[in-house]
């Protein structure tokens, strides 16, 4: 029997492919984000193409102040116990920062740090009682900032620091790491072949990284039984 995970943002980019890599390895997803089309999709391709019984999903918009109260009680409803979580929550948005105001930041806050960080608080028993492990997407631009992204990047820091803090105080039953990730390549928005080659030549490998890269890191992280507190850089 494979672990039961749960994944936050699953119905991204990098949510899909996790999710994709850990049903076909025999864990057990449960995917939650906030739209259910998308979510209900997803559970169906997944029990299509892995040939598993379609995944439960839970539908919870992280901005709203009952998102962890929602997701936490529809896993009682459906008896479900989380024995890992993986953290891949978007938006990317971009705040030019002439027009930076207090709802950009607490918008960001809040769906990539106050929220996640909650969940697994509040998950954290089940966590414990599984000796089980919290991997999060992060950004390489927490160390590297650029241009016009300020709340994202500031979201991305304060999850890195909370995940850190999460480590010292869920230890030693619960793992918590983080994969600080360079430029993914999107091939729907990676549209400008200029623009593609500029930011790509920025990298010392000279390309993007590919989602199947992500997912290989995090799955290394999430069965690394001795690491803990730890922010994997790739794709510098």
């Amino acid at each position: 029997m494979g672990r039961t995970i749960l994944i936050v943002g699953a119905t991204g980019r990098l949510g899909v492919a996790l999710a994709n890599a850990l049903a076909a390895r025999k864990d057990n997803v449960v995917l939650t984000a906030r739209d259910p089309n998308k979510l209900e999709a997803l559970s169906a391709q997944i029990a299509k193409s892995v040939g598993v019984s379609a995944p439960p999903f839970v539908t919870a918009d992280l901005t709203r102040e009952d998102a962890v109260e929602t997701i936490t009680g529809e896993l009682r409803h459906e008896r479900l116990h989380i024995d890992d979580i993986v953290l891949a929550c978007g938006p990317f948005p971009r705040t030019p920062f002439d027009e930076l105001k207090r709802e950009h930041l607490q918008h960001t806050l809040t769906v990539h740090a106050i929220a996640p960080l909650l969940l697994v608080h509040a998950l954290s028993e089940q966590l414990a009682a599984s000796q089980g492990a919290v991997v999060a997407l992060g950004d390489a631009g927490i160390t590297r900032p650029y241009t016009n992204h300020v709340a994202y990047i500031t979201a991305k820091g304060a999850l890195s620091t909370g995940l850190r803090a999460l480590a010292v105080e869920l230890a030693p039953d619960v793992r918590v790491n983080m994969v600080a990730l360079g430029i993914v390549a999107d091939p729907e928005a990676d549209a400008d072949p200029l623009r593609t080659h500029r930011l790509a030549t920025r990298s010392p490998l000279g390309r993007f990284g590919t989602s199947e890269e992500v997912v290989h890191a995090v799955l290394a992280l999430l069965d690394a039984t001795w690491a803990t507190g730890e922010i994997w850089g790739i794709g510098r």
